[in-house]
């Protein structure tokens, strides 16, 4: 298996994304999922070889088409993503993060009440 390296630009995220959602699918399967204007098949078929390179997907060939397969999975890539962004921008810190949180205007009650139970089972 190849190297996996560290998080992934905005456009390789962006086709991981229709990758993993649709569990696997060629170059044309994710053009057509993705919202317009829509990218040029080459650009997709660019960002899935670097995917590839990276060690993010894997392929088999069906016919003349490749099909292309998720290797790291999105909770997987998600806490590299979220590691890094409490590292980066919270000292390391969960209650640094969760306070940046519960301090913006736009959060609603809902969210703070969520939040505040998940706190609450892990103290069980």
């Amino acid at each position: 298996m190849r190297r996996k390296k560290g998080e992934l630009t905005r456009g390789e995220e962006e086709v991981m994304h229709h990758i993993w959602n649709l569990k696997e699918a060629t170059v044309n399967d994710i053009v057509e999922n993705m919202a317009d204007p829509k990218p040029k098949y080459t650009t997709v078929a660019t960002f899935i070889k670097l995917l590839e390179n990276k060690g993010f997907v894997d392929h088999y060939q069906m016919g003349k088409s490749y099909v292309f397969i998720p290797v790291v999975k999105r909770t997987e890539y998600a806490k590299v993503v979220v590691d890094s962004m409490i590292s980066n921008y919270f000292e390391g810190s969960i209650s640094k993060m969760l306070e940046y949180y519960t301090e913006r205007e736009d959060i609603s009650a809902e969210e703070i009440e969520a939040m505040a139970n998940v706190v609450s089972n892990l103290k069980k």
